[in-house]
């Protein structure tokens, strides 16, 4: 598409003339009929483009403004990428919409402000925002210390002016008493602190302690909800103080002291950040180590304390899952260069650890890693605001055309506490689906507990877990912990958008599920039999064995799978090949756990493909149900896990069948040029044959049924187009009127001779190019 976008701007002014009778003149013929057919070819493949410019012009009123608040952090070595993610996939989003018409004809225009981790200039940026012009609703917000004061200080104006604000904030309580105001967080009261309190209960932990600040907003709120809500209250709790963001070395020995005396089963660690490490240190030290449940991310800790700590760790996550893809953020990163979606790693020159000596240069690499796990952080948080970005968008077109701004500001309020209310609707956003509690304005998330066992050296699920129903019960979900070794995957065909795959799926036995409990979701459906086209050979029931572990329950499993083709690119293209299972039943969920990526096996048989990757996705389904009594809508969710393969196709065949051919049918129509003039009957016959010889070569190469044009389309496509430049040029030789104008008979000799194979040259490298690239 480079080559064709190239010429078709050259030829822009040219098509203008010729249009307007400027170009119809007997020295201009030549140009004119050129460009002319030029364009034709170019519209066909330009339809796409040409549309999203329409639907761009349509939203060209005057702009709705929506504020989105990020916080910049310069005080570590190397930027985490948060912010970078949130302005360019919030920024996209945006520029989505309004191709789309934006809110009825108004595009939406982002401004962003940035606190810079300052609460006054929090306070700010709020007080510009409120006082923007035609503000539809703002995003963002995320430090529940800045939110705090800023609601205090601005809570009124903040209601008053009814505009819809979808924060980032963890603490419910800031924002109760304004009604205008949501959160994408998960509800502390709702959701975080049930779940770990029904955890608790489940591991008969009947002794838990509480160790967390008492000035940090979100570890008191926390502390203060959980100690009522487990059975009998906490065995401790210690509230510790800080100064300039420090423990007290001597008050936190007095707590560990204060906790071995207690002796609790479990200890809730809400110090966050380095200072978990720090307690958690002191507890090696002292030899007491009982399990802890903490705030943060297990897998960012240093691995010689995790390592050391002689217990289990637990954490709650609502996104990062272990060894587990969100299904769509990976979809759409595969689809990409790897530098599209990498947004951590920038230097912060000011950051102190660069002036303490305590930073290190980290290597440069020249294909940045997308899926380390800080940037599937800072990409998991950029998406949120792209979605919420959707969201206001869908909620603001429902309002109407006529609605004005209050109006369509209120409308939004009641498609978030109705539509997309929790059990009754969501918002399927481009990355995750969204709805919200109404009483509390929080989304709903559910939230998954992580353990490190000990001695494991991973994080994974721990074997119970807590989904919320619409009557608002928690309900007991179990982690499958399973794996699919692929054995061979062949008769691909891209037609019938289906493959054949032979795997092994290996089941641990304590889940006390079978394969008979496992709905393969992609799995062809045969319109004869109204049945899958599957095969299933019990390898191991579980239980003793000399062979095969006994907790583990082994299937050979053969039969044929459903795909989605991208063929954009074809025949250079990668496809993403992958095995989808969801509960069978629907009253009993389960949630996929696989082993370590560095453990699964790789070797598989292929035929014509490529593998380049393995990995294992999740994505939250739900089933949309209305009542036809009493109209009552509601959602059914559930889980499904996809074992994915990524493979390249090969393209060996491609260059020996197609791209070979074209050459020389190229070549031949090229060198028919220096055959004399009086022998034009044999110049025109050889050229003419060579045009219906792509012709013929395209009709017999397998058919895609492709709804864009491939990569090699537009191979065909721009073939055609210099094999017809050609014709027009040997007949263009022949016209007396040209041949009476030796300066035109000279340019036309000069752009067959010269033109025409810098224009292969240029068409030839670009195939080359994309044959490298990896997408």
């Amino acid at each position: 598409m480079t080559i064709v976008a190239w010429v078709g701007s050259g030829m822009a002014a040219t098509v203008r003339r010729c249009v307007e009778g400027r170009g119809f003149l007997p020295a201009a013929g030549g140009s004119c009929a050129l460009a002319l057919a030029a364009a034709t070819v170019l519209g066909s493949l330009s339809a796409g483009p040409a549309q999203a410019l329409d639907q761009a012009e349509a939203a060209s009123g005057p702009p709705f403004t929506v504020p989105v608040f990020v916080s910049t952090r310069r005080d570590e070595c190397y930027d985490r990428g948060d912010v970078k993610a949130i302005r360019k996939l919030a920024s996209l989003e945006a520029e989505r919409i309004n191709s789309q018409g934006g809110i009825l004809g108004r595009p939406i225009e982002l401004m962003f402000l940035d606190n810079q981790r300052d609460t006054a200039r929090t306070m700010t940026n709020v007080r510009t925002a409120l006082g923007a012009k035609q503000v539809l609703a703002m995003v963002g917000l995320a430090r529940s210390v800045d939110a705090k004061a800023t609601f205090d200080e601005l809570g009124i104006e903040i209601a008053n002016s009814g505009i819809p604000w979808l924060t980032d904030i963890s603490v419910n309580s800031i924002i109760e008493k304004h009604p205008n105001v949501f959160t994408m967080r998960a509800s502390q009261d709702d959701d975080r602190v049930p779940v770990m309190a029904k955890f608790m209960e489940s591991l008969e932990l009947s002794r838990p302690a509480y160790l967390g600040l008492k000035d940090m907003v979100f570890s008191a709120s926390l502390g203060d909800d959980l100690g009522k809500a487990v059975k009998g209250g906490f065995a401790a709790d210690i509230r510790l103080g800080m100064k300039d963001e420090k423990l007290d070395p001597e008050e936190l020995k007095a707590a560990i002291a204060t906790l071995k005396e207690k002796r609790p089963d479990i200890v809730v660690l809400t110090v966050a950040g380095k200072r978990t490490i720090e307690v958690m240190k002191e507890l090696i030290a002292t030899g007491f180590m009982p399990p802890l449940f903490v705030t943060g991310q297990i897998d960012e800790m240093p691995k010689e304390v995790t390592g050391a700590y002689q217990n289990a760790l637990y954490q709650i996550t609502f996104d990062r899952l272990p060894e587990l893809y969100n299904n769509r953020l990976r979809s759409l990163i595969d689809s990409e260069q790897p530098h599209e979606w990498s947004f951590e790693g920038e230097k912060v020159p000011e950051a102190p650890g660069w002036a303490k000596a305590e930073c290190e240069e980290r290597p440069v690499l020249d294909v940045p890693d997308p899926l380390t796990p800080t940037n599937i952080r800072a990409i998991t948080v950029g998406s949120q605001y792209a979605d919420m970005l959707g969201l206001i968008a869908a909620a603001g077109r429902a309002a109407g055309p006529n609605a004005n701004l209050a109006e369509r500001r209120e409308h939004i309020i009641k498609e978030l506490t109705k539509t997309f209310a929790a059990g009754k609707g969501a918002y399927k956003g481009r990355f995750q689906n969204w709805s919200f509690q109404p009483a509390s304005r929080s989304a709903v998330r559910t939230p998954f507990i992580v353990i490190l066992p000990q001695g494991l050296g991973r994080t994974q699920l721990a074997p119970v877990q807590f989904v919320r129903l619409k009557s608002g019960k928690l309900r007991r979900l179990k982690t499958l912990y399973l794996d699919i070794d692929m054995i061979r995957v062949h008769q691909v065909d891209d037609g019938e958008q289906s493959f054949h795959a032979e795997f092994l799926l290996l089941m641990h036995t304590a889940s006390g599920a079978t394969i008979d409990t496992l709905d393969f979701t992609n799995a062809y459906l045969d319109p004869r039999t109204n049945g899958r086209q599957i095969s299933v050979e019990v390898v191991h029931p579980g239980g003793p064995s000399e062979a095969f572990p006994e907790s583990m329950r082994i299937y050979r499993v053969s039969g044929r799978f459903m795909f989605e083709p991208a063929l954009s690119e074809y025949p250079f293209d990668k496809q993403r090949f992958s095995i989808d299972i969801q509960p069978k039943e629907g009253d009993q969920p389960f949630i996929v756990q696989p082993p370590r990526e560095d453990l699964r096996d790789r070797d598989v048989e292929t035929d014509g493909w490529i593998p380049r990757a393995q990995y294992v996705s999740y994505e939250e389904a739900f089933v949309p149900v209305i009542d036809a009594f009493s109209h009552t809508p509601s959602v059914v969710p559930h889980y499904k896990a996809s074992y994915a393969m990524v493979m390249k196709r090969e393209t060996t065949d491609y260059f020996l069948r197609v791209v070979v051919p074209l050459a020389f049918i190229l070549v031949c129509a090229y060198v028919s040029i220096f055959i004399p003039l009086s022998h034009f009957e044999a110049i025109v016959t050889i050229q003419v044959t060579a045009l219906l010889s792509a012709v013929a070569l395209y009709l017999s190469i397998p058919q895609l049924g492709s709804d864009t044009a491939t990569l090699s389309d537009r191979i065909f496509v721009f073939n055609y187009m210099m094999t017809t430049i050609m014709i027009f040029i040997s007949i263009m030789m022949v016209n007396r009127q040209v041949a009476g104008r030796p300066w035109m008979k000279t340019a036309l000799q000069y752009i067959h001779i010269i033109g025409v194979p810098i224009a292969v040259a240029a068409m030839a490298y670009y195939v080359h190019m994309a044959s490298l690239v990896e997408r």
